[in-house]
């Protein structure tokens, strides 16, 4: 019998059967399914249920779901002006913490005279929305206020409310959601370098402050479930927080999971801020974008980040991300950014800071993760470059459902080497012909390399008594081009 019967030897009425099979129907590389994850806070408008995994793809949804000024929408937002067309947005919205506290801080306005010496225009930015209004000679401290009150109540997208402070002239900003997260939206009186105050006005802007009680990731890990998102951007800092996402991520990485994702977060600082944070980190599953002197908020720099990365990791998980730029990112002065000795310390550390163009734009760099030192606490970088990881995940994936796909239902040899053709049976010639197979794809794409080196080191063998194909290869990962040298020789006159 060389071809496998479609019909039963029993069966003797006269038929013509034609199988339809499909299992060789994609040649080369498929794309690996990716989502992104968004976790964060909704206002009391939305209509999204807590802890509920969402996948929103319109502005309106958002909207609707999580409600405008809403710390979930500002991050869906960002995340959407980043993606490439095809990467899904989900969303949780969690819960809020136990009688959370909102960050606050009083907006103090000052004339040197009773009145404003000459007309003008105020200006606040806001997480870098700037709020401005005209004053005239008539306006005190107490009305230039109330305009400014007036103003912020009129852009519904600001993820602060203000109300009138305790003393004329003074503006009171709270943020829309409790928690310690509120204190990282940036505010102040200007930014650009023709942004003047009318003579003799004065505004003073105590940062944000008084945030506290976070909340419990528990039971958003609980609802990610049986679903599989490369990319989760969390807003969330604290230890706490960060251990449980860090405990469920490794379980995910494991043989016996396989939902490979990972968490990005954005953190704003000092380098001894950063560093120090770092130092309390060590997963290779995520990666922190550090930044200073900014004025987007972090968890929407997050969300921009994790929609690049995953854009890029759809096309070329083995590209490396610098030079994508971050789509609505303000960053600082770029004379108040990082030098380059805290950047090299910042990405020695675990961090991955932002290059800073003269416009105050902002892009990837060079994205590492948190992973810095191996289990016995020795400083090892194997696990330390993100693109390695990607490409690793991508190309597990691939491995995995190519057998899953054209290689069930076979039976399986240890003995025969040389089967008659048109039986399923798979052996250890078969196996390797399949791995060599997969690894000439991902050579040509430019993914892996050094197949006379694969080659050698690939071992197959057939577990008869326990029905197992066992495999070990040694994929060669193509790297990234991140630095070059050239010395030059140079030779004056006649040689």
């Amino acid at each position: 019998m060389a071809i496998q019967d479609l019909l039963s030897l029993n069966f003797l009425v006269p038929f013509v059967a034609n199988k339809l099979d499909f299992k060789r129907a994609i040649r080369g590389l498929r794309g690996m399914p990716r989502r992104l994850l968004l976790v964060g806070h909704k206002l009391a408008a939305g209509s999204v249920a807590i802890n509920t995994l969402v996948t929103v793809s319109t502005e309106t949804d958002a909207i609707e779901r999580f409600g405008e000024g809403s710390m979930l929408l500002a991050m869906w937002r960002a995340a959407k002006a980043n993606a490439d067309l095809g990467l899904p947005i989900d969303c949780i919205a969690i819960a809020p913490g136990n009688t959370p506290i909102s960050a606050t801080t009083t907006i103090v306005i000052a004339n040197t005279g009773g009145t404003v010496a000459v007309p003008g225009e105020v200006m606040l930015y806001i997480h870098g929305k700037r709020v401005s209004v005209g004053v005239t000679t008539s306006d005190t401290d107490a009305t230039v206020a109330t305009k400014l009150i007036a103003a912020i109540a009129a852009q519904p997208s600001l993820q602060v409310t203000a109300a009138a402070g305790t003393n004329p002239g003074e503006v009171k900003l709270t943020a829309k959601w409790g928690g310690p997260t509120g204190n990282s939206i940036d505010v102040r009186g200007a930014f650009y370098d023709d942004d003047r105050l009318p003579n003799g006005l004065t505004m003073t802007i105590p940062a944000m402050a008084l945030g506290a009680v976070n909340p419990d990731v528990s039971p958003v890990i609980a609802a990610i479930g049986l679903s599989r998102p490369t990319e989760i951007v969390c807003p969330f800092l604290d230890s706490a927080n960060l251990n449980l996402f860090e405990t469920e991520l490794a379980a995910r990485w494991e043989a016996n999971n396989m939902r490979d994702g990972m968490v990005v977060n954005a953190m704003r600082g000092t380098e001894s801020e950063i560093t120090t944070f770092l130092g309390g980190r060590n997963s290779p599953h995520v990666h922190t974008i550090a930044t200073t002197k900014d004025v987007t908020n972090p968890w929407e720099t997050a969300a921009m980040a994790g929609a690049a990365i995953e854009s890029q990791a759809s096309k070329d998980p083995a590209v490396p991300h610098t030079g994508i730029p971050l789509l609505g990112y303000v960053g600082p002065k770029p004379a108040q950014h990082w030098t380059i000795d805290q950047i090299n310390n910042l990405l020695q550390a675990g961090a991955s800071p932002l290059e800073i163009g003269q416009d105050s734009t902002g892009n990837l760099l060079r994205m590492v993760t948190n992973y810095t030192l191996s289990s016995a606490g020795a400083p090892d970088r194997s696990m330390a470059e993100l693109c390695w990881l990607k490409t690793a995940s991508y190309k597990r994936w691939f491995n995995v459902t190519e057998f899953q796909t054209k290689y069930r239902g076979y039976k399986l040899a240890q003995y025969i080497t040389d089967p008659i053709p048109g039986q399923k049976i798979m052996t250890v010639p078969l196996a390797e012909e399949i791995m060599l197979g997969i690894y000439k794809t991902f050579m040509d794409a430019g993914l892996c390399q050094n197949m006379g080196y694969y080659k050698d080191t690939l071992l197959v063998e057939i577990d008869g008594a326990n029905q197992k194909l066992k495999i070990i290869d040694q994929p060669v990962l193509v790297v990234q081009h991140y630095q070059t040298e050239i010395t030059s020789e140079v030779v004056g006159g006649t040689v």
